[in-house]
């Protein structure tokens, strides 16, 4: 259980007044895994390496300070820590955000998880989500390039309503920051983003549904097609998973990817989808679960080998409620026109890849939530 203590990194920094009205939370985990890689197919290194991967180990800081009226103040800077090498230090910002909490809702501005990305993570049964053989690898990619979907929204303001027995609502604006001129591509760029979903999580149901609409994405999800202003990106999910009274668990996603406007007039899009189950007993949990990009259709017509897909076996083991042992085999296989790779903790190495590229990883490892 988290323990709320006023954090010495935070004391430095405030006043007096501030201890008696702030409670801090300091949260994070250490995640670290042996693990081997392996890459193979035409064009490839063939080849395998072995490394210690650190899967988003990370340490926080969150706190409220109560305003009277039901009005609260929130706040949460997080980072990634590099657990793996000697780089030391923090790497990356994470969900760091200030806002407001009241029988409204909640209001937060900053670089947050969206709820596009909360129902990825949602239904993967690799602990945290994180680490290579999530199902992100074809759900959250179209040839070979990230949608969004599973990304974190950075300079963002989102609106959470209120939760109704369970249900809330979402409501989001992404600043892109950027205009640039792309004359030669006919156009400016200006991206921006919006988001709108709902989510209803109580008891041993969870359920979402969510839009994602980018405008001048810069994307380009066409073979030979450069990026260019007037690239409008959309991603429609959906998700839910079920705790059976036998402690068994089934998860399921769906999404529907689009971009058009790209040179030429060609629009792109691909359906893909994930489907999980696992089965625990005792402290021991055993899961499978498998996700599929079918192939690209550029204006209708499909595109012949760009599908990809996935499939991971997992198996943890709880010592305690906040340490467990975990292990995974993954195995990734994409056709001869893509190069999906992992999304987390991707095959690098010196380890060269190329379409058609398949990607195979082991680890065992040790997770603390502390």
């Amino acid at each position: 259980m988290q323990k709320k203590i006023i954090a010495l990194a935070v004391a430095a920094l405030a006043s007096t007044a501030a201890f008696a009205q702030t409670n801090v939370t300091i949260y994070g985990v250490a995640d670290l895994g042996q693990a081997f890689v392996n890459v193979s197919g035409a064009g490839t290194s063939g080849a395998s390496v072995s490394r210690l991967d650190s899967n988003s180990s990370l340490i926080g800081f969150k706190g409220v300070e109560d305003l009277g009226n039901g009005l609260k103040a929130v706040f949460q800077f997080e980072s990634n820590v590099s657990a793996d090498t000697n780089v030391g230090g923090l790497n990356g910002v994470r969900d760091s955000y200030i806002g407001l909490a009241g029988g409204f809702g909640t209001l937060v501005l900053g670089n947050i998880t969206h709820p596009l990305r909360t129902m990825g993570a949602k239904v993967d049964l690799i602990p945290g989500a994180a680490g290579f053989g999530t199902m992100a690898s074809v759900t959250g990619q179209i040839g070979g390039l990230h949608t969004g979907a599973d990304d974190r929204a950075a300079n963002t303001v989102a609106y959470v309503s209120p939760s109704f027995g369970g249900l809330t609502g979402t409501v989001a604006y992404i600043n892109g920051e950027n205009r640039v001129s792309t004359a030669a591509a006919g156009g400016v760029a200006n991206q921006h983003a919006f988001q709108v979903a709902a989510q209803y999580d109580n008891g041993p149901i969870y359920a979402g549904v969510g839009y994602h609409k980018v405008n001048d994405s810069g994307l380009n999800a066409t073979p030979a097609v450069a990026a260019s202003a007037g690239e409008n990106a959309r991603v429609i999910r959906a998700a839910g998973t079920y705790m059976f009274p036998s402690k068994t668990k089934v998860a399921a996603l769906i999404d529907s990817f689009k971009i058009d406007g790209a040179i030429g007039g060609v629009e792109a899009k691909r359906l893909a989808w994930s489907l999980g189950v696992s089965q625990g007993f005792g402290k021991n949990t055993i899961g499978l679960q498998y996700g599929r990009s079918g192939n690209i259709k550029a204006d209708g017509v499909n595109v012949a080998d760009t599908s990809s897909s996935i499939a991971s076996l997992i198996y943890t083991y709880d010592i305690s409620k906040r340490t467990m042992i975990h292990a995974r085999l993954s195995r990734l296989n994409n056709s001869s026109e893509v190069n999906n790779g992992f999304y987390n903790n991707a095959v690098a190495q010196g380890l060269t890849t190329a379409d058609g590229a398949d990607f195979t990883g082991g680890m065992v490892g040790v997770r603390h939530s502390f």
